[in-house]
Formats: C-alpha cells, sequence, structure tokens
C-alpha cells in the first residue's frame, strides 16, 4: 500500500511540475526558468524537484520526449492512409487536444531544436511518396520542398495554437492540404501578376544538363 501511495504521490508532483514549466515556458525560454520559479509555480519545496529531476532543462526534455514518441505515434499510424486532408485532420486533432502543451513547446520560447525534431517525423514518408509520384525529381529538390511545407505548416500551426485553436481542424486541414499540393496558385490568380509568372525552375534544370 505505501508503494501505491509512493507512486501516486510522484505521479501528483511530475504532473504539477509539468503543468508549472509549461505555462512558464509562455512567458520565458527554459534556460531563464529557475527551480525556485517552477517549485513555487507548482507548490512543492526544492527537495522534492530534485529527487525527481536535476534541472528545468531536464524536465523539459523528459516533456518533449513522451510529446515526440505520441506525435510519431499518431503519425505512424497515417503512414498508409492516401488522404492528406485526413491525415492533416487528424493530426490537428491531436494538438488541439494537446493545446497547452503544443502552444508551450511550439511557441516562442519552445526548443528550436526539439521544432527541428518534430518536422523531420514526417519526412521519410513523404520523401518517398513523392518520389513514387515524381520519379524525375532529384532528391535535393524534394529536401528543399519538404523543408518549405514543413517550415510554412508549423508556422501556421503556431498560429492557429496561439489563437486558441479557434478554426475547426477541419477547415485548417483543407486550407494545409491546398497550400501543400497547390501552393499560392490554389489562393492566387498567378495569371493576373504582371508580368506574367513562368515555371523557370525545370528550365533551369534543363540548362544545367
Amino acid at each position: 500500500m505505501a508503494n501505491i501511495k509512493d507512486n501516486r504521490r510522484s505521479q501528483f508532483t511530475r504532473e504539477a511540475l509539468r503543468r508549472a514549466l509549461l505555462g512558464l515556458l509562455l512567458e520565458k525560454p527554459v534556460n531563464r526558468i529557475t527551480v525556485k520559479e517552477l517549485c513555487a509555480a507548482a507548490d512543492i519545496n526544492r527537495g522534492t524537484f530534485y529527487a525527481h529531476y536535476a534541472s528545468p532543462e531536464q524536465l523539459l526534455t523528459q516533456v518533449e520526449n513522451e510529446f515526440y514518441l505520441d506525435l510519431l505515434a499518431e503519425v505512424t499510424s497515417f503512414q498508409q492512409a492516401e488522404d492528406v486532408e485526413r491525415i492533416f485532420t487528424q493530426a490537428l486533432c491531436a494538438l488541439r487536444d494537446r493545446r497547452e502543451l503544443a502552444s508551450a513547446l511550439f511557441g516562442p520560447n519552445g526548443d528550436r531544436e526539439f521544432l527541428a525534431r518534430v518536422i523531420r517525423v514526417a519526412h521519410d514518408m513523404c520523401i518517398v511518396q513523392w518520389s513514387g509520384v515524381s520519379p524525375e525529381t532529384p532528391r535535393d529538390v524534394l529536401e528543399k520542398l519538404y523543408a518549405f511545407i514543413s517550415y510554412g505548416v508549423v508556422k501556421v500551426l503556431q498560429e492557429w495554437l496561439a489563437g486558441g485553436s479557434a478554426e475547426p481542424p477541419e477547415k485548417m486541414a483543407a486550407m494545409l492540404t491546398d497550400l501543400c499540393n497547390y501552393g499560392v496558385s490554389g489562393f492566387v490568380e498567378l495569371t493576373r501578376i504582371q508580368p506574367p509568372v513562368e515555371r523557370r525552375f525545370r528550365k533551369y534544370e534543363e540548362g544545367r544538363s
């Protein structure tokens, strides 16, 4: 019985520290968060904190790893899906359900290395799919396309989370799908631009060969 109580107490303490960290991350980066601040926000003493973690950075690493594994499981379950919009919808619903966590980790005070790690979650799946439908496109071009699209998607998600996830996931998913599939041309009539916009990259590549 004592072990059960100790486990429950430890679980409660870790959850309190986790909530305290996420709240403070909305105000400042982790390297400016002190143990004293965390303990005050979680209503625990320093000794209890150090019984679980060596530093705020270690606590953040654990929170990030747990989030990453959850996200990885979500994406892995999507890999066989052919409907990109459905994938976006399910992913957005998952982020909305973890809004407090996602807002802190993806926000301006989040860890940029962690953000880069998250961006690479769907990397292999996308490159394989794009290579299958466009085998003539060089791998380095596909890598650049992935970087461009993924960072753009993340920026849109950051603004969506910062706005309280007001727009329904289905609406956001439709917009992101169109952005990924059609780029600016899905929203702007490019033929009206003066001078007219031309697709010059393939001509440039042909000129190099």
